[in-house]
């Protein structure tokens, strides 16, 4: 029994502080839902007015919760946010790196815009949160970091198009890759999560407006069904835990098989 008990006790976040960018909907409340479960307190961040009344929906559930509206795209408001949330929780423990935007463009027709944008929020997002978050981790010599990255990162999907999502979610990938094994001295842990087609409400419009793409999908998926952000909240409650004290660096696909088949 005692064997057990301690085994249980290696998941556990109790005594942590996790923020989770993105974090007003969609995956991001999954994984707030997941790791305020395991015992953490966990900091939303979000560039909408919205994320601090997610916050408070959450506390008014038990979790120890709050919010905070920054944007992942200023270098100085990441840096900010960093430095004062370390003052007033004494450290950051954990970081999700969630925030992220998807679209459709054929390359063709891919403005400059839409390129930039894309690659402003989902890679430099991504790395502010890791630069400025985990330098003070390496400080302290202890922290976990999990970024998001995609089925997109890894394989050309089909039949939706989007090179500019598919390549950034490639670089958050092997940003991971390189920072953890950096880190690794250090004691802090860097790793992405590669969720497949997962039900958000932004998905499920998608699907419901265009049902011969989410036919392919499902054709695809060896498991014929669409992920739930649950089960991509778990992957990450388990990476950022002391239980995967042994993972850095590595790009875990949650995705039902689809890279795999």
């Amino acid at each position: 029994m005692k064997m057990a008990t301690e085994a249980f006790a290696n998941y556990s976040l109790a005594g942590k502080t996790a923020v989770v960018t993105g974090a007003a909907g969609g995956i991001g409340s999954a994984i707030t839902e997941r790791l305020g479960a395991l015992g953490a307190t966990v900091v939303l961040a979000d560039a909408v007015d919205r994320v601090t009344d997610a916050a408070r929906e959450w506390a008014d559930k038990g979790l120890k919760a709050r919010g905070i509206k920054f944007d992942v795209t200023d270098s100085k408001a990441v840096e900010n946010a960093a430095a004062r949330l370390n003052e007033e929780f004494g450290a950051i423990d954990i970081l999700v790196a969630n925030a992220g935007i998807a679209y459709e463009s054929t390359t063709k027709d891919h403005s400059d815009e839409d390129w930039d944008r894309v690659m402003k929020i989902n890679l430099n997002g991504v790395f502010y949160c890791v630069r400025s978050f985990g330098k003070r981790m390496v400080e302290r010599q202890r922290g976990a970091i999990v970024a998001i990255s995609s089925i997109a990162g890894v394989k050309a999907v089909r039949p939706e198009l989007h090179s500019g999502y598919d390549v950034s979610k490639a670089a958050v990938a092997h940003l991971c890759r390189v920072v953890g094994v950096e880190w690794a001295p250090f004691n802090v842990r860097v790793n992405a999560v590669g969720p497949g087609y997962t039900e958000t409400e932004m998905l499920k419009k998608v699907g419901m407006a265009q049902p011969e793409v989410m036919k392919v999908w499902l054709d695809d998926i060896p498991t014929k069904r669409l992920l739930q952000p649950s089960e991509i909240a778990a992957t990450i409650g388990f990476l950022v835990s002391d239980a995967a004290s042994g993972i850095t660096g590595q790009l875990v696909m949650t995705d039902h098989g689809y890279s795999a088949a």
